[in-house]
């Protein structure tokens, strides 16, 4: 149920308007606790898109999204390059109902609101007092992250955790420079930020630590010397490095205690990127050898084929021959299929197949939802920012 309001920017209209709305949900019963009982909210969403495909989308997806977390929603369509047109807002309901009786058992709140031209800097100004006081509020921004946007900056400022998905750069290298820089910026003491794609990178990440739990690599991963990332070019951008591609690198960078070296990146076939790495010394560590070493780690985009853009193909980390020893790979790919990982050790001309796992495909409204459990930061994610970003910056700079 959608009501269109008449009156724009005053809350107590607004407020008197939901509370209309939710009477007429409930059978204009006249008891304000049954009304009440229908009526529920953990948290403020907001969402930020720029057309209105995006804000479609993100419509439909919202039943699922309340039903985990029920939430006052206030969606923002800003049209930037549309002629000037003040702020319109309209509110509507999202009613859970009971798949047997088809009786309404839970129902939140969306406040939608539409600016063109240069009203679209008056949004905030518009949905901000509309948010529910002591509730955790996030902000789905889903256009190009810039600090200097008054828009971003000023709903940035009244949020616990900002959600951004990569996967959606239009120049990965100048948005994920800027993500890095909200970083040391310290916006993120303020709010945390959560990267959808970086969640998306969650099996992958936990297929290649497995490794290291088995005693019988240790060997060979302690002397790992070459880093192979195979990945699909973004939708947006098909001639730049995906997003998942550098985050993973700078992941395994940061857990492994290795440093860019100075040099700069050599550039390959098919755009492939080559960076070299040096190891620190950690005593004894079980991940990092003694003394120092040098490691290369290749970006190398492959042919889509079936395979999504923006995706990793495989992920292999190689080991030289010891002094008398074998070398060894280990490898994590997706299937032929696109519908498992599967994981692979060789070892000299051993070959030791690991563990399958379906690929999860997770939905945006499912990926969001897991979002909505944390505030805090994610250190792991800021420090693998931070080695892709400075790829990135070596791989930009002039040469010298």
């Amino acid at each position: 149920m959608q009501i269109q309001l008449e009156k724009t920017l005053d809350v107590e209209v607004v407020e008197g308007q939901l509370a209309e709305l939710w009477k007429q949900l409930a059978g204009d019963s006249e008891s304000a606790d049954d009304v009440a009982v229908m009526r529920a909210r953990v948290a403020n969403l907001l969402v930020f898109v720029t057309n209105d495909s995006l804000l479609n989308e993100v419509h439909e997806m919202m039943l699922d999204l309340t039903a985990i977390h029920p939430s006052r929603v206030l969606m923002m369509l800003g049209l930037y390059e549309a002629p000037d047109r003040d702020i319109e807002m309209s509110v509507e309901s999202y009613c859970q109902t009971d798949k047997r009786t088809g009786a309404r058992r839970l129902c939140c709140e969306e406040v939608i609101l539409n600016a063109q031209g240069s009203f679209v800097s008056e949004l905030p100004s518009a949905a901000l007092p509309l948010l529910v006081s002591d509730l955790s509020t996030f902000l789905w921004w889903r256009h190009v992250v810039q600090r200097s946007d008054k828009v971003f900056s000023s709903l940035l400022r009244a949020t616990d955790r900002l959600v951004i998905d990569s996967a959606e750069f239009a120049d990965t290298r100048q948005d994920l420079l800027e993500i890095n820089q909200l970083f040391a910026g310290g916006h993120s003491r303020r709010a945390g930020i959560s990267d959808l794609n970086w969640a998306r990178l969650t099996s992958w990440r936990g297929l290649l630590a497995d490794f290291y739990d088995v005693a019988a690599y240790e060997t060979w991963l302690d002397n790992i010397d070459h880093v192979r990332v195979d990945y699909i070019g973004p939708e947006r951008d098909p001639e730049s490095v995906a997003p998942q591609a550098l985050l993973i690198a700078g992941w395994l960078a940061s857990r492994l205690g290795w440093e860019l070296a100075d040099d700069r990146p050599i550039q390959g076939r098919n755009q492939t990127l080559s960076f070299n790495f040096m190891t620190e010394t950690r005593g004894s560590s079980p991940t990092v050898r003694e003394g120092s070493g040098t490691i290369n780690v290749e970006l190398n985009r492959v042919e889509q084929g079936a395979r999504k853009p923006g995706t990793l193909a495989q992920v292999e980390l190689s080991s030289r021959a010891e002094s008398g020893g074998e070398p060894a790979s280990f490898v994590v790919t997706r299937s032929a299929d696109n519908l498992h990982l599967l994981t692979e050790a060789k070892l000299g001309v051993r070959v030791q197949r690991g563990r399958v796992l379906p690929v999860r495909n997770r939905s945006a409204a499912q990926l969001l939802s897991r979002e909505m459990e944390i505030l805090c930061n994610d250190q792991i994610y800021q420090e693998a920012v931070a080695i892709a970003a400075t790829m990135i910056a070596r791989s930009t700079s002039p040469s010298g």
